[in-house]
């Protein structure tokens, strides 16, 4: 789409254009494929509209899709990022699939890709609404003696 220096990097001026270009390769029969979808996802997460780069991966089949799209990158050779892990976690533990959302987050954690704020206070929250305070607290001592958040979340 857009580079900045080798970095790929989707400006906010041009996310509309984009997102019309991206309507109409749908409207038009041309399913997008893992490329497409994270450079749009990663667009809007650049572009501070996290809350857009959420209702993408909603809009193309919810956490089926974005469990398919992380799987497809790993078979055909590529790792993730940070940000699309983020994502994957977040959209399983929102949809109630918590089990999912730790298994990639530990698959994440592996792979040394960073967990924000946000996905850990996410999984952690949808445990404990599940009435799994125990678990909660177990995962979060585990987070903490891997220093991978701190005393205070």
């Amino acid at each position: 789409m857009l580079t900045r220096g080798s970095d790929s990097y989707i400006n906010h001026m041009y996310m509309e254009t984009i997102r019309r270009l991206f309507r109409q390769m749908i409207n038009d029969g041309i399913e997008p494929d893992v490329f497409s979808l994270n450079s749009m996802i990663k667009g809007y997460v650049l572009s501070l509209h996290v809350n857009d780069a959420l209702r993408v991966i909603h809009q193309m089949g919810r956490t089926n899709n974005a469990r398919e799209l992380c799987n497809e990158m790993k078979k055909n050779g590529f790792i993730p990022s940070s940000k699309s892990y983020n994502f994957l976690v977040n959209a399983l533990a929102l949809a109630g699939e918590v089990e999912e959302a730790i298994h990639y987050l530990r698959e994440m954690i592996e792979m040394r890709k960073s967990a924000d704020f946000i996905t850990h206070r996410k999984i952690l929250d949808e445990i404990c609404r599940r009435g799994r305070v125990e678990e909660a607290m177990r995962l979060l001592k585990e987070l903490q003696d891997k220093d991978l958040v701190d005393g205070h979340t």
